[in-house]
């Protein structure tokens, strides 16, 4: 649901080809991920150069973005910054490639800059690539401290099992 932050009114440029225009735009975005191990609710910065073509407006910029993720594997939080481009075409008419100028002469940043975030961020995220995660039994995290080893698993209904999987 866009709160109107991310609305550009660019009336100024249309009709004049090869004028442009910098922006700096600060404000909130809503990411919903089916994802619990992602919070990317912080304010985002997008800085956008718009330039009018003869009947279009091409916006080409960078978003600066900031996320709370929270390790698959051992569950660690870590503050995420990153910087992302983004391109997007602007018309009166439009196709896949070209997004709306409205009647009243304003483009509407938020689907770019959503999509583009949104791609960003990881789907699975990892404190890093060789985390060896919790220990299954006790919870250890055993990229800090190893397991000090548990009681006989042989009450477990799978140890008749684990002759076919030792050497």
């Amino acid at each position: 649901m866009n709160s109107g932050t991310f609305l550009v009114l660019v009336t100024d440029l249309l009709g004049r080809s090869g004028a442009h225009r910098d922006e700096t735009i600060v404000g909130p975005i809503e990411i919903e991920m089916d994802l619990e191990r992602v919070d990317a609710s912080h304010p985002v910065t997008v800085q956008v150069r718009l330039e009018a073509l003869a009947d279009e407006i091409l916006a080409r910029g960078n978003i600066a973005y900031t996320a709370e993720l929270q390790c698959n594997r051992c569950l660690t939080g870590w503050t995420q910054t990153g910087e992302v481009a983004f391109t997007q075409l602007y018309g009166k008419e439009t196709d896949e490639d070209t997004q709306p100028i409205t009647r009243h002469g304003y483009i509407d940043l938020e689907p770019a800059v959503h999509d583009e975030v949104s791609l960003a961020l990881p789907l699975v995220p990892l404190c890093r690539e060789d985390c060896l995660g919790l220990c299954p039994t006790c919870g250890t995290d055993l990229n800090t401290s190893s397991c000090s080893g548990h009681a006989d698993e042989g009450d477990s209904p799978f140890s008749a099992l684990r002759q076919f999987l030792e050497p």
